[in-house]
């Protein structure tokens, strides 16, 4: 959208959208793109799974009645206007896809695979006839593949990494690009159009590139936060948490496995927590026939288990690891799984001591795998982003302390011209992403718009 793509809602009286207040709502201004329309008022009443309005109206958009197992063509058609294209530029440490691209290629998406989608283009056409999920590689092909067929390539920048984002009032630096005028900034030239935006302050971005070793600055009114929330593992907080047998990465697990070290005759690996990370940790160890002893701290009835709210249907491999959660592992032979129970300690032998309501013991183990989730990484950030969530003087988390941000504009309620998207805001689907980067849109337009 930044790049000059605009939507549009495409509904007429043949074809109604099915929330009729919505439809209604949206041909007031028929015509009009979304991006230049009053998005409180659209989304005014709608409910879903996103706590962000305008994520609600994007995905009911995008994706009619979606949560009812519909499969309803977009309301949205999308038109190239390059004369309201933004100047910007996409920072990543990776290629397009971000951590699709680092995931086991071979695991099947949580979501349906056109909910993986990006506007105006069908991942099914990249999917199986009659799979209705898709692979992690088929996902990360596409995102790549999208970058490019939409035009944006000039736009990425990738292998790229941000060390300092900060706002300033004079930039340190004495030759850099200003992406809000498109020329290069020296110190005693006039005021720049991004000082006048922001009343004299700018957001000045540091960083490197991989490939050329070479530093970069950017000077910008506006910074939006894109970067996801797996960066940095959760803690347990016990001794020995560090110890080398201890991995805290899904594909470092996978890599341990196929590198051939574990075998039937190995100890345990011991696998700790009950989300789907810790589920495809399982998959892969019963795969390569290595005996796993699973710790959890909820009990297997708990609702909250995110099993329990998978289809079985849809989701056999995760329905049968939840099988054996409740099961405990009498039927089946080298697997047992610890419900309720916590690791207290690490001993250097291999050795790990758990707790549980009635009982507590120590485990002989190859290696302990902790999924137990993970924060964002704000560490360029000043104070690493303490500041920026609901809960100020505690990091952001992807659940329970996202950036606080207006809801209709993403942009972080303490600093000006700072946005954010994504996992960052609480949106940890595509789907939902998509909705905020709307309103990201909408805000930057109408801000250069005034000046």
């Amino acid at each position: 959208m930044l790049s000059g793509w605009r939507p549009y809602y495409n509904g007429s009286l043949q074809r109604n959208h099915p929330n009729e207040f919505l439809h209604a709502r949206l041909m007031e201004n028929p015509g009009m793109s979304l991006v230049d329309q009053n998005l409180e008022f659209l989304s005014e009443g709608l409910i879903g799974r996103s706590k962000n309005p305008v994520s609600l109206l994007f995905d009911s958009l995008q994706h009619p009645n979606a949560d009812f197992g519909e499969d309803t063509p977009s309301f949205l058609s999308w038109k190239y206007h390059p004369e309201v294209a933004i100047d910007h530029v996409v920072l990543g440490k990776g290629p397009p896809g971000g951590s699709w691209q680092a995931m086991d290629g071979h695991i099947l998406t949580i979501s349906l695979g056109s909910w993986m989608e990006l506007p105006d283009l069908p991942l099914r056409d990249s999917m199986k006839s009659g799979d209705s999920r898709a692979s992690v590689s088929t996902v990360a092909n596409y995102y790549s593949n999208y970058v490019e067929r939409k035009g944006l390539r000039k736009y990425f920048k990738n292998g790229n990494f941000v060390t300092s984002v900060r706002k300033v009032s004079r930039p340190e630096a004495t030759n850099v690009r200003c992406l809000a005028c498109e020329e290069p900034y020296f110190f005693g030239r006039e005021i720049h159009l991004c000082e006048l935006l922001t009343n004299n302050q700018i957001w000045e971005v540091h960083g490197f590139s991989e490939q050329t070793k070479k530093s970069f600055c950017y000077l910008t009114p506006n910074v939006v936060l894109a970067v996801g929330g797996n960066d940095i593992p959760n803690s347990l907080r016990v001794s020995g948490e560090n110890s080398p047998f201890v991995l805290k990465s899904l594909n470092t697990f996978e890599q341990l496995l196929d590198s051939g070290e574990l075998n039937d005759k190995s100890d345990p690996v011991l696998i700790v927590g009950a989300g789907l990370s810790a589920a495809d940790a399982v998959i892969a160890a019963r795969h390569y026939s290595i005996p796993v002893i699973h710790s959890f701290r909820r009990g297997v009835a708990d609702p909250a288990l995110i099993f329990r709210q998978l289809p079985p249907t849809m989701y056999p491999e995760y329905h049968k690891v939840y099988q054996m959660m409740v099961d405990g592992g009498e039927n089946y032979p080298g697997y047992r799984s610890l419900p309720q129970h916590e690791v207290v300690k690490i001993l250097p032998e291999k050795t790990v001591l758990v707790q549980g309501p009635l009982s507590s013991g120590k485990i002989k183990v190859s290696y302990v795998i902790l999924l137990i989730g993970s924060r964002p990484n704000l560490n360029f950030m000043p104070k690493s982003g303490l500041g920026l969530g609901f809960i100020p003087d505690a990091y952001v988390t992807t659940m329970g302390n996202s950036v606080a941000v207006d809801c209709f504009s993403m942009e972080c309620v303490t600093q000006q011209g700072l946005y954010a998207m994504g996992p960052l805001i609480g949106d940890n689907f595509v789907r939902f992403a998509q909705g905020s980067a709307l309103s990201i849109a909408q805000s930057i337009s109408r801000r250069i718009s005034k000046v």
